[in-house]
Order: C-alpha cells, then sequence, then structure tokens
C-alpha cells in the first residue's frame, strides 16, 4: 500500500477522519495547527457537522464554532450537490453492486476539493481510494501503518 503522508504543504479540504487523527498524534496536530496559522486550511459542512456531533459538550461545540469561523470555507452550493449524485451515478455504473454506497460526507468532502481546487487531507483510505477515483490529491495526515 502505497501512502502519500502530508508534509504540511499548501490548501487542504480538512476531513472529519484528520482532525480527529491530529488529537491523537501530537505531530500531526503540530502540522495541521501550522497550516491553520498559514491560512492554507478549509473546511465543509459535513465536517463541521461531523465534528459538532463529536463534540462532547456545549463549550466544546463552541470552541468548534470559534475554530470553524477563522478558517476558509469551501461552500457545498447546488453545482457541487449535483456533483456528487453525478458521481454517485458514474460510481454505480462502472463498479460491482454498491458501489456507489459512500458515506454522503465523503462524496461531498472530495467533490467540494475537486471543484475549489484544493488537496484532501484525511486519515480514511475510503478517502485515499474516492480522491484517486475522481482525480484529487489525497494526503494523509499521519502513516496509518504507524501513527505519527
Amino acid at each position: 500500500m502505497t501512502v502519500d503522508v502530508w508534509q504540511g504543504d499548501g490548501p487542504v479540504l480538512v476531513d472529519t477522519s484528520a482532525w480527529i487523527t491530529a488529537r491523537r498524534f501530537p505531530a500531526a496536530q503540530d502540522l495541521l495547527l501550522s497550516a491553520v496559522e498559514r491560512g492554507d486550511v478549509a473546511w465543509c459542512w459535513p465536517v463541521r457537522y461531523e465534528l459538532l456531533v463529536d463534540a462532547r459538550d456545549r463549550s466544546a461545540i463552541a470552541a468548534l464554532d470559534r475554530a470553524f469561523e477563522s478558517l476558509r470555507e469551501v461552500r457545498l452550493d447546488w453545482a457541487i450537490q449535483q456533483r456528487v449524485l453525478a458521481v454517485m451515478r458514474e460510481l454505480a455504473d462502472a463498479g460491482s453492486h454498491g458501489a456507489h454506497r459512500l458515506p454522503l460526507a465523503h462524496l461531498s468532502v472530495v467533490v467540494a476539493a475537486q471543484s475549489a481546487g484544493f488537496d484532501v487531507l484525511h486519515f480514511d483510505r475510503h478517502l485515499d481510494r474516492l480522491s484517486t477515483s475522481l482525480g484529487v490529491s489525497a494526503w494523509w495526515l499521519a502513516d496509518p501503518r504507524g501513527g505519527a
């Protein structure tokens, strides 16, 4: 398995899996926070929703809200929503039964990154495969074979 681990370069749309991984690995957290300070980190609504669901309480939700307000948003407009549906159809046509059955958040993140010209930063094999099939550069925040 080839793993492309992010070195902290360039603008990225950060998936939920990368945010959660950054909590676990100090080196990954440092890389991500440096990118945040440079203004290289973007988000989209599915990621924000998933992180809010993961928040423990009202103060954690408020902290997330403050953090996201300082970051760049990639909007999931009508065109992106239509592209997500088109990708689902393409996957269903090209793959085996159920090939289109991917988490909507994953599909939305990769399509949003594709439309905005961003790379995807993640820690999830599904996102790696989906990004590859859509021609979007995807980076692991840390090496999944050995942590950070």
